[in-house]
């Protein structure tokens, strides 16, 4: 009828040996051989060549002991699925999977995860040493002026180092130390207070400069300057003292 057909060609050295079905092999890479092959022989025959390439593919299975696969509806209309939210479950083996797979049926995913480990549960035995981070902090002294400084070192080290000036009676070194010297001035060691905890240069040095200007203070210097536009703000700030922004530590006895 001068109509062109198309149909699986193989050669004539061509032996139809595939995977056999009896050798070790996971079961899924068995049944992949067939699937193969029937969608291939969909995939290239037309509809006067199918039947026998089809027919041919079934007897290359059953000669190398692979299994035939089930024929599958292709025009079968899904139902329409509905969004859900996952569920997460903890993974307990031979419960959970069958859990899963009735949730599946639903059209709800299953996520699994591990069960909570013993040291998850108990605390750390790691104990947290107080002034040991970097940051911004405050001394006191009993005439109502604080020292306001800042370190990328830990805290209690700068702390220590403004004891040893005071007692060396290093005054043009340290603003603490020249503060020290009058008769009316104790500065409370044993409780400087944190600030901010802040390991980064620029957001600990505009820490500094604010905490400055928010306080009475006997600093030399006034820190980095900070725009005007700022003032509303820290005055604001200043009004209003929070005492559970610093913390106490003492630093002395330990």
């Amino acid at each position: 009828d001068q109509t062109i057909s198309h149909t699986v060609y193989r050669k004539k050295t061509h032996t139809d040996r595939y995977l056999n079905g009896e050798s070790h092999h996971h079961p899924k890479q068995l049944a992949t051989v067939g699937k193969s092959l029937f969608q291939r022989a969909h995939g290239l025959c037309d509809d006067r060549h199918l039947a026998a390439e089809l027919q041919h593919v079934k007897q290359v299975l059953r000669d190398n002991k692979l299994q035939v696969p089930r024929p599958r509806h292709r025009n079968r209309v899904k139902p329409a699925t509905v969004d859900r939210l996952p569920a997460v479950l903890p993974y307990v083996r031979g419960v959970t999977d069958k859990i899963g797979y009735i949730l599946k049926r639903a059209s709800i995913k299953t996520y699994f995860k591990p069960p909570k480990k013993i040291s998850q549960s108990l605390p750390s035995v790691k104990c947290h040493i107080p002034l040991q981070d970097a940051g911004v902090y405050k001394l006191d002294c009993d005439c109502g002026l604080s020292y306001i400084g800042q370190t990328k070192r830990s805290i209690g080290t700068r702390v220590k180092e403004h004891i040893a000036d005071v007692k060396h009676r290093r005054s043009t070194k340290s603003a603490v130390a020249e503060h020290a010297e009058g008769s009316s001035h104790y500065i409370r060691f044993d409780q400087p207070q944190i600030l901010a905890k802040e390991s980064k240069f620029l957001p600990r040095m505009f820490r500094e400069a604010i905490e400055i200007k928010k306080h009475p203070n006997f600093n030399r210097e006034d820190g980095w300057k900070i725009s005007p536009t700022w003032d509303p703000i820290i005055q604001k700030l200043k009004a209003k003292p929070k005492s559970s922004a610093a913390r106490h530590h003492d630093t002395v006895s330990s």
